[in-house]
């Protein structure tokens, strides 16, 4: 009896051995399957869409693909570094987006002190006696200057503020006096020969045929009539060229002559 048992012992180890060892490895191969789907699925759950990025800094737009998560970082790809007080239109914290653009503003801040011209203020003096157009100069007057202390800052290289800190007298203006004539010119004061020169190098044979201007005041043959003349002004002589003009002032003023007439008054 007792053989029979060591006997069946015997045949059961091997079948026993087998069972077990089929368990181990297909434990060993069911942990292996679950850890690789474990670390697909975190592959997958740690992957980020790339997203096209614009950067427009220093006059340049900077196109990037990128798979950073914040706008800093997609910064840093594009190579774009930012000074102490640039600004940037999209904090460096925020998510980057499909199509997302941002702008860097070049932020530069000076310190000057500087001296400053003041212009010297003027007086005028009305004087009835004097004719209209004339003006002397009784005070010459001088310019003051003062000391400006400012800061001025600039965005992108233009200027966008600019902060007066202080600002001292150094030397006062002196006012510059005029005295100007209010009289106004009578007909005959006028400078007639200056326009004369103008309009014809003072010549009264003067003609301009092509654009129907004629005499010493180039008078077209409408504005000859206007004022009383007959014929041809170049006809006429000098005399009464000068009195038709002075005529033709006093109905259409220095209009008639809309180039030389600025010389009137001098």
């Amino acid at each position: 009896m007792f053989a029979k048992r060591n006997l069946r012992a015997a045949l059961m180890a091997p079948l026993l051995i087998s069972l077990i060892l089929g368990s181990v490895e297909s434990a060993a191969a069911s942990n292996t399957s679950a850890s690789r789907t474990t670390i697909r699925d975190a592959v997958v759950a740690t992957r980020v869409t790339a997203h096209q990025v614009t950067f427009k800094a220093d006059g340049t737009a900077h196109r990037i693909s990128t798979n950073a998560r914040t706008v800093g970082e997609a910064m840093k790809q594009a190579q774009i570094t930012l000074g102490p007080l640039d600004l940037v239109s999209t904090p460096l914290a925020a998510s980057v987006k499909k199509n997302l653009e941002v702008k860097v503003t070049r932020v530069k801040v000076t310190h000057t002190v500087k001296k400053v011209k003041i212009s010297a203020p003027i007086k005028k003096i009305k004087n009835a006696k004097m004719l209209v157009g004339k003006t002397i100069v009784r005070a010459k007057g001088a310019p003051g200057f003062k000391e400006v202390e400012a800061v001025t800052t600039f965005a992108d290289g233009k200027v966008s503020s600019v902060d007066i800190k202080r600002s001292t007298l150094l030397t006062a203006p002196v006012t510059k006096v005029l005295v100007v004539g209010t009289r106004p010119r009578t007909v005959d004061e006028l400078n007639w020969r200056a326009v004369a020169n103008c309009e014809s190098h003072g010549n009264p044979r003067s003609s301009n045929s092509k654009y129907g201007y004629y005499g010493m005041y180039q008078f077209s043959l409408t504005a000859w009539k206007t004022a009383g003349g007959t014929g041809n002004p170049m006809d006429a002589s000098a005399a009464e060229q000068t009195m038709r003009a002075k005529r033709l002032y006093n109905i259409r003023g220095r209009g008639a002559w809309p180039v030389c007439g600025r010389l009137f008054y001098r």
